[in-house]
């Protein structure tokens, strides 16, 4: 408010000189005499710039004055890590106190950041030990061991199926394959002895389960043991066996239909059975075998040529031959 009066008051006496000292109006006559010294030539001017600027601080003190507004405090980026820590005030001995310099204002100095420790890598748990293998597992690499031809691995593989059977059914199995491997090597005796060991287990589980898949089981260890008896010539004990595997296939009353596997095997045991029947002189029996087992090798062949074919063309050449005997 003071500053207002004082340039309200500065305004009005550098106007009024000027008005004066210019010479405007009736006022300015008598001012006429006074000495401007070395702005006498240049006295209207001088008057008018007084004017000018004595009305302009009129105006200035006059207009109103806005506020200033304030500065956003700087905005702060997590917590202080520190109190800030006031200044006490020191007592100085009296000095000459100059000008005071402009005040600069301060920048607000961001708290250090201070490192974070990487956490340490947590050890590593070692990968679990690799499961071993099921039974089943083993048995299909066997499988493909075999038609692979590789019989040294085929018979590691046996050797730890056959640590690895637990129950019945695995056993008579694994003792099936067995003798199924000693007879592809010649090994008679021993393919005699797993073929038996199997049919042993094999009545077993029938005995505990008579389902089909124990009848297929069953009669499977018996081919075996037929298949042995036959080569070492005791075509009696092969004959009975036979007999009997092919009793346990009928009885499943042709729900082996859908099972590709359970058909041929049906197959091999009629012809199996028709050819010890032709070696007794039993032809007209055997014929009717090889006919139950050509109609059987016809169904195969004609939902996969590529694989039962040549069973059926097999099949039907032992068929002309027996009925070239019987007609001759």
């Amino acid at each position: 408010m003071l500053a207002r009066l004082v340039g309200i008051i500065l305004g009005v006496i550098l106007a009024t000189s000027g008005y004066v000292v210019a010479g405007w109006g009736s006022l300015g006559a008598w001012a006429t005499s006074l000495d401007l010294g070395p702005f006498e030539p240049h006295r209207p001017a001088a008057g008018a710039v007084a004017a000018i600027v004595g009305g302009g601080l009129i105006i200035a003190a006059l207009l109103p004055r806005r506020k200033p507004k304030k500065k956003a405090a700087p905005m702060a980026f997590g917590m202080a890590l520190e109190p800030t820590v006031q200044a006490q005030p020191v007592s100085a001995p009296p000095v000459h106190t100059p000008a005071p310099a402009p005040v600069q204002q301060v920048q607000p100095v961001a708290p250090p950041v201070m490192p974070v420790a990487a956490p340490a890598p947590q050890p590593q748990a070692p990968p679990p030990p690799p499961q071993p293998e099921t039974f089943a597992q083993m048995r299909v690499r066997l499988v493909a061991l075999s038609h692979g031809g590789s019989w040294a691995e085929a018979a590691r593989i046996l050797t730890a199926m056959k640590r690895a059977a637990q129950t019945n059914e695995e056993l008579a199995i694994v003792y099936r394959d067995l003798g199924d491997f000693a007879r592809g090597q010649g090994q008679a005796d021993e393919a005699a002895e797993a073929y038996e060991t199997s049919v042993s287990y094999a009545r077993e589980v029938r005995q505990a389960r008579p389902n089909d898949d124990t009848a297929e089981l069953l009669a499977g260890a018996l081919s075996g043991v037929g298949d042995a008896a036959e080569a070492e010539g005791r075509l009696d004990a092969a004959l009975s066996a036979f007999e009997e595997a092919l009793a346990l296939r009928r009885s499943r009353g042709g729900r082996e239909a859908g099972d590709t596997q359970a058909q041929r095997a049906l197959s091999v045991n009629l012809e199996r059975l028709a050819d010890l029947r032709e070696d007794r002189g039993h032809r007209m029996r055997a014929l009717d075998l090889y006919r139950e087992s050509y109609d059987i090798a016809g169904r195969l062949a004609a939902a996969d040529p590529a694989r039962f074919g040549p069973d059926l063309a097999a099949t039907r050449a032992r068929m002309n031959e027996l009925e070239a005997k019987i007609q001759g």
